[in-house]
């Protein structure tokens, strides 16, 4: 845990951060001594305002990063308790802000990445086993309104290391693939392969192998993949494109 907050506090060096202790803090370390000539004009003139955040933070950092210097160039306990303590400044909000969080997420459930996605080891199978089964609701869905074509070059043996991946991954999910060769090479373990008869060229396809959704009803496709691609993460590719690319996180 003190390694966490010590990684933390040196982030917010480089960072823009909002120290939740703003106002101790800054008055510690920004604090400046005051005349009777302050006390007087003080009376006469109108206060100022207090320092914008962005600038406190841009003030506090350059002081950490001016001591940290000052204490290696130049070694001795003064410069190093100097830089300490403003070390030690950030390394405590680092734990106040970790501790914020923890319980914004209690009075704001909504936030909480983690009941939507679990991040705890031992949920990682029901996890996957919910990303299967959407998955394969999506190829069932999009099998229903488009018929699948494979477009490959006979010849090219990255092409030939999908075709396996699709003899696969059609057998896996009962899904109907139409493979085209657009060589006039059929590969082996795609027997029922047609030939390009001009299609590939009229439906706008000039980059292989390319998976594509087929319209019947408009006559237009939709690509699903192009190149090589697991039989992994072609099923969360379908998904993707069954959602349009939204967001799962």
């Amino acid at each position: 845990m003190k390694k966490r907050k010590t990684a933390l506090a040196l982030l917010l060096l480089g960072s823009v951060f909002s120290a939740t202790g703003k106002d101790a803090g800054w008055q510690w370390y920004n604090e400046t001594r005051r005349t009777p000539e302050d006390d007087k004009s003080s009376s006469t003139q109108p206060q100022q305002s207090s320092p914008d955040i962005m600038e406190k933070l841009a003030t506090l950092q350059q002081a950490t990063k001016r001591a940290m210097y000052e204490a290696i160039l130049y070694p001795g306990v003064e410069n190093f308790t100097r830089y300490f303590r403003l070390q030690n400044y950030w390394t405590q909000q680092a734990g106040l802000f970790s501790m914020s969080a923890k319980k914004a997420m209690l009075e704001h459930p909504e936030l909480d990445y983690n009941l939507q996605h679990s991040h705890y080891n031992g949920t990682v199978r029901n996890q996957l086993a919910a990303d299967f089964a959407d998955q394969r609701r999506a190829i069932e869905t999009l099998a229903q309104h488009y018929g699948v074509m494979f477009f490959y070059r006979g010849q090219d043996p990255i092409d030939g290391q999908l075709v396996q991946v699709i003899k696969n991954f059609r057998e896996t999910y009962h899904l109907s693939v139409i493979p085209v060769s657009v060589d006039g090479i059929v590969n082996p373990l795609l027997p029922d392969t047609r030939m390009d008869r001009g299609q590939a060229s009229r439906l706008g396809i000039r980059y292989f192998p390319a998976l594509m959704l087929a319209d019947p009803k408009s006559g237009t496709v939709k690509p699903v993949s192009y190149g090589f691609i697991s039989q992994d993460d072609l099923a969360k590719q379908f998904l993707n494109v069954s959602t349009d690319f939204a967001p799962n996180f």
